[in-house]
């Protein structure tokens, strides 16, 4: 019975050892937070939508529980209109060690990375890459950059958020974004001094071509498309039609990580959170879980990485 109990214990030394060396990087539209669906709420922070919605804001105490629940050390988020309130509630639920950084460019809708402070720190000056809007007062996104290392001196890497250009009819602009991005990623190593990248967001990859609009851009970087690991698990849901209460998969929310950040990027850990776990195709009427109903219609990726040693 002593060796069992030994034994036991060891095991449980071995798996938070295990723990303490990864850190999971992941990727989040947190749908309009903190107005999500609430149209009288968007317009208290001068938002004024054509057709504005009808639904409910953002359930607080439903998100940060599954933040929470899901153990984050860094997110990259997009769809944040409130980042102080973001960062409050983080700090509320998810405790004091908790911070964020944004890009206040563009329109409403914010970039940013929410992080452990007790795991992570940020290095230098973070960068918003205004370009990306293609215009000045654009409500487009920037993509935004910052440089992080593990404490105490583990692996440090770029991490780059990105929200592109939405809709089949947007395809134009997004292939402005795309090109814009390649050059940003490409020059990242020799401006920076480090090569290790973690391109993370909301790809909008809803033409016919799918994820053929981002792997030609891929492929000539050398980055590995870190969320193709789910295997055609979906990343959010969306509604085909708007008087039928369905909603469709899709899978627009992506990771991809450079060669040289490859080396601390374990693999087939990538993984997907919320009702995308489910893989479920459609669901309708009173199927439709809550979450999408309480916290967003996209769903968390994640994957992780060693922390333990740099490759640098």
């Amino acid at each position: 019975m002593n060796k069992l109990i030994l034994f036991i214990i060891l095991m449980a030394h071995s798996l938070l050892a295990q723990d303490s060396l990864t850190i999971e990087v992941g990727t989040f539209n947190i749908k309009w937070f903190p107005c999500k669906d609430d149209g009288e709420l968007m317009k208290k922070y001068d938002i004024n939508l054509r057709y504005p919605p009808t639904g409910q804001a953002t359930d607080l105490d439903s998100l940060f529980a599954f933040l929470k629940e899901i153990d984050i050390e860094l997110l990259a988020f997009q769809e944040v209109v409130d980042v102080a309130l973001l960062k409050s509630n983080a700090k509320r639920f998810l405790g004091e060690q908790f911070d964020v950084i944004y890009s206040n460019s563009g329109g409403s809708q914010k970039v940013g990375f929410l992080y452990d402070s007790s795991v992570l720190e940020v290095i230098g000056e973070s960068e918003s890459y205004d370009e990306v809007l293609l215009k000045a007062d654009s409500r487009l996104r920037p993509a935004f950059r910052a440089y992080f290392k593990s404490k105490p001196n583990g692996f440090d890497f770029h991490a780059v958020v990105v929200h592109l250009k939405a809709s089949p009819r947007g395809w134009d602009q997004r292939k402005q974004q795309l090109e814009l991005l390649e050059t940003i990623l490409a020059e990242i190593p020799a401006q920076h001094g480090d090569s290790d990248i973690i391109l993370l967001g909301d790809m909008n990859n809803v033409t016919e071509a799918g994820e053929g609009e981002f792997t030609p851009m891929m492929e000539r970087l050398g980055f590995y498309w870190a969320s193709r690991e789910l295997a055609g698990k979906p990343t959010n849901y969306w509604k085909p039609d708007w008087k039928v209460n369905r909603i469709q998969a899709s899978a627009i929310d992506h990771i991809f990580v450079s060669a040289d950040a490859r080396v601390e990027y374990i693999a087939n850990k990538t993984s997907v959170f919320g009702p995308c776990a489910a893989a479920a195709e459609s669901y309708e009427g009173d199927k439709i879980p809550d979450f999408y109903q309480r916290i967003s219609d996209h769903c968390p990726v994640f994957a992780t990485f060693r922390v333990d040693k740099d490759n640098d």
